[in-house]
């Protein structure tokens, strides 16, 4: 294999998915709980079959980046699209590292951050954030003003923690940094804050979102970049040619379409997030940390033995503990009522036993 491969990918571990099992409460990979409805579905399949499947999509989908410009009041040629989020962040990267430039991220963070920059010969320049800490803003400028990485990364609001950054703080990062600011904003819909209007005067400013958590696509797979149309003009000489298919693109638009409905969704997730949380807390061996997306993270003195335990009732959550600084920590997202209220209840038993 080492003569087959690079060193940085040979070192990787690879991204893990988690096993597909029998379940009752499936919370372990931050997804909407809400499918589309039934009518809908079958609205969309049977403008599906009217498409041309043997022809390529329009290149770029016009449409589509129409209909986000509409949503976000931008303008089409500020969006870029990808095959969800996770694509356009190696399209991100592979435009702009070159072998030892450093990216600035903050652990504990989504876990494709460094394996990324390491696949593309980047070096990771980390600044810790932990839950229980304040966000380390001045360690970031400083090592900004100190050693201009090529990027900064940002996740807000963050996966796994559910922590942000505050609006100005971005703004003035995006001043200082020479390279560019991006920030994940995968979660967004479920916060109270965004900083899509920071577009205007932060020409170095990205945004990533996708359709997988609020939009209810995460099987269908479709991101998107926000950013002044020069930088997305670079990075469309690298992004995959026809990397959102015609199904895709049809159902991305019939969302935009349905901001009611996506709101009341929303708002649901919100509530349960909420209620989850103090549910949590007032387990006396449990510590929870406010979050602003669709899931929270706790810790625990046994986590592993309670992520069993969850497991053999066929409650799933995710097992966060090899993070950054999460030894002991579990997650778990919001879903509906009666799933949450099941993992609330096997909580209670299992400390209770």
């Amino acid at each position: 294999m080492h003569r087959y491969f690079k060193n940085s990918v040979i070192k990787q571990p690879g991204y893990g998915a988690p096993p597909q099992e029998a379940m009752i409460a499936k919370l372990n990979q931050n997804e909407s709980p809400f499918d589309l409805p039934a009518a809908l579905k079958q609205d969309i399949l049977g403008r599906a079959a009217a498409l041309p499947w043997n022809r390529y999509p329009v290149h770029e989908s016009p449409s589509l980046k129409t209909e986000l410009a509409r949503w976000h009041n931008l303008s089409p040629d500020q969006f870029l699209l990808g095959n969800g989020s996770n694509q356009l962040l190696q399209t991100i990267l592979s435009g702009c590292i070159e072998p030892g430039e450093q990216v600035l991220c903050c652990p504990p963070t989504f876990s494709l951050f460094e394996m990324y920059i390491e696949l593309y010969g980047g070096e990771p320049l980390l600044i810790p954030y932990l839950p229980a800490n304040t966000a380390p803003e001045e360690q970031i400028v400083q090592a900004i003003q100190a050693r201009q990485p090529k990027i900064v990364l940002l996740c807000s609001p963050n996966n796994p923690t559910g922590s942000e950054f505050s609006p100005s703080f971005v703004e003035k990062v995006c001043h200082d940094a020479s390279g560019l600011v991006v920030v994940d904003e995968a979660y967004a819909e479920f916060s109270e804050q965004t900083f899509v209007p920071l577009l205007q005067s932060c020409k170095n400013l990205v945004l990533s979102r996708t359709f997988s958590k609020a939009f209810s696509m995460a099987g269908l797979r479709l991101g998107y970049l926000m950013a002044d149309a020069e930088v997305l003009a670079q990075w469309r000489k690298v992004n995959l040619p026809y990397n959102v298919n015609l199904f895709t693109e049809l159902v991305g638009i019939t969302l935009l379409a349905q901001r009611d409905v996506i709101r009341k969704q929303v708002d649901y997730i919100i509530c349960q997030r909420n209620w989850m949380l103090a549910q949590l807390n007032a387990i006396p061996e449990i510590k929870a940390y406010p979050s602003a997306a669709n899931f929270l993270l706790f810790s625990c003195p046994d986590s592993k033995a309670l992520f069993s335990f969850l497991k053999g009732r066929g409650i799933l959550v995710r097992d966060v503990s090899s993070y950054y600084g999460l030894g002991n920590h579990l997650r778990v997202n919001a879903g509906h009522e009666g799933e949450n209220q099941l993992f609330i209840n096997a909580l209670l038993e299992f400390y209770q036993r």
